[in-house]
């Protein structure tokens, strides 16, 4: 009774541009501009890219090469050796051994398949593109970054970052975040990244071995505590750092959850593959105001609402947690004896504090499924993915806005998604802003735009869920003033929001 609509396919291509442009949203385009800006050959591009498909972007960066810039890219290319097969027979040496081959994984063999379908007029830039552009980065876990840096005569200008991988389902079919940061100082730091891993060193330093490396010899968790240290205590007011992983411990995420925990407003997070252990106990604990902040209201309004208003966090997850995953995970904990220790999702989402939203689509309900597509209430209601997406469909950004309507906001945002994997086993970039409202304010507008849309929505499939049980569909009009009382309830999370946003 639902069909999945995927843009690409519309025969029409002025419709088919026009679907795109709609769900890119400007992601796109703002992607393709930056790329554009390097016009000539005094221009450079130091790119990472951990998915690289998309064939408008992957034309864009050719073309970049057809106009003399010079192009280098570095991609993830990891794989496994598997028994070698010949019509379905498992190929022997002359010793009876079994022969292994390399085989890609689907991102490496996806990236190089487009990599191939590009065409050049000219042989020069054909070389150029399959001979000198591509950098293969294998020893880390996953080369997960996707920043683009603009470098002039050599000095690095800007860098585009965040979380979109360059492919369809990440400008059409998710959630994304592109990112772009004017500042040569941290344009450096990201060359100096770079640079590094483009020499393919080791992600992490062989435990309990000591640094007893040479100096270019490092491993790449000790190469980023030396261009970024891990930081302690909250970032200066009006500055902008950024993190490299992989690290040699877990304290960054440790820091992540103490910003969270430093709240004193408001949490803003989203959470595409859950939420790590660090983040889930601060979110395990009833959120409470433990200092003044400068909050961004006139005096009279401040002052009439006071200080003493408990704080409120928003946690945007890409899909509801399962039952059965998170029993699994706590049995697992309780066999390390960390069984007290562990919480999720089912424990924090109990708290006044938190407020939560995930992905999902409108669904019918039982009834509106057995009638199918021609019941109106279906067709007016359900909807569909595009499917373009086959693991993240709603999602995929990796930000953290803290204390976001105050004058010292704090902003983290990139490719990390805030869980131990990201920060010590993975090549990944985070940016920390304090104090930049400006910024603050692009954050929480997007977010507020997406847990309305999927709150709305997870609401409405409960409700489809409760059937004859509940005395009011989700959306149905109120024709009294009973929908005012829990804003003007100080034990309800809508009086909590009410002045938040005061």
């Amino acid at each position: 009774w639902t069909s999945i609509i995927n843009p690409l396919s519309i025969p029409d291509p002025a419709k088919k541009k026009e679907a795109c442009a709609w769900l890119s949203r400007g992601l796109e385009e703002a992607l393709l501009e930056f790329i554009s800006e390097a016009c000539d050959d005094c221009w450079q591009l130091r790119v990472t890219a951990y998915e690289f498909t998309h064939k408008e972007v992957v034309h864009a960066f050719a073309a970049a090469v057809e106009r003399g810039v010079d192009v280098k890219i570095i991609h993830h290319v990891k794989g496994s050796y598997r028994p070698k097969t010949r019509y379905d027979d498992i190929v022997k040496d002359k010793d009876g051994k079994v022969v292994k081959e390399w085989v890609p994984d689907n991102t490496t063999s996806e990236t190089q398949h487009a990599i191939n379908t590009v065409g050049f007029q000219s042989l020069d830039h054909a070389r150029i593109w399959h001979h000198e552009t591509f950098i293969e980065r294998h020893t880390s876990s996953i080369m997960h970054n996707k920043f683009i840096i603009l470098l002039r005569d050599g000095l690095p200008v800007k860098v585009w970052t965040g979380s979109t991988n360059f492919t369809e389902s990440a400008l059409y079919g998710q959630s994304n975040v592109g990112h772009i940061v004017r500042d040569e100082d941290i344009a450096q730091q990201y060359l100096a990244y770079w640079n590094k891993l483009a020499l393919d060193p080791p992600g992490r330093s062989k435990r309990h071995s000591g640094s007893s490396h040479d100096e270019d010899d490092l491993p790449m968790d000790e190469i980023n505590e030396q261009i970024q240290p891990d930081p302690t205590g909250p970032q200066p007011h009006d500055t902008t750092a950024v993190f490299f992983s992989p690290r040699k411990t877990p304290d960054l995420l440790d820091w992540y959850a103490d910003r969270m925990g430093d709240a004193a407003t408001s949490v803003h997070f989203t959470a595409a593959f859950g939420v790590s252990q660090p983040l889930a106990h601060v979110l395990n604990k009833d959120g409470k105001q433990n200092r003044e902040v400068g909050v961004r209201r006139s005096p009279r309004l401040a002052k009439r609402i006071g200080t003493d208003d408990k704080l409120l966090r928003y946690i945007l997850l890409d899909s509801q947690p399962s039952e059965h995953s998170s029993e699994r995970s706590r049995a697992s904990a309780e066999k390390k004896g960390r069984g007290n220790e562990y919480c999720d999702y089912f424990d924090f989402k109990k708290l006044k504090s938190n407020r939560i939203a995930y992905g999902a689509v409108l669904s019918g309900s039982k009834e509106e499924m057995e009638d199918g597509p021609s019941s109106s209430s279906s067709s007016e209601h359900s909807e569909s993915l595009t499917g373009l997406s086959t693991f993240v469909n709603f999602v995929h950004t990796k930000f953290m806005i803290v204390d976001a309507l105050t004058d010292n906001p704090t902003i983290i945002t990139g490719s990390a998604n805030f869980s131990v994997a990201s920060t010590e086993q993975n090549d990944e970039n985070m940016l920390v802003m304090q104090g930049d409202t400006s910024v603050a304010d692009v954050y929480l507008t997007e977010f507020i735009r997406l847990f309305d849309h999927f709150y709305s929505r997870d609401k409405h499939n409960e409700s489809k869920d409760k059937g004859s049980e509940s005395s009011r569909r989700w959306m149905d009009v109120v024709e009294d003033n009973s929908w005012m009382k829990p804003y003007f309830d100080p034990s309800h999370q809508l009086f909590r929001e009410k002045v938040l946003f005061s």
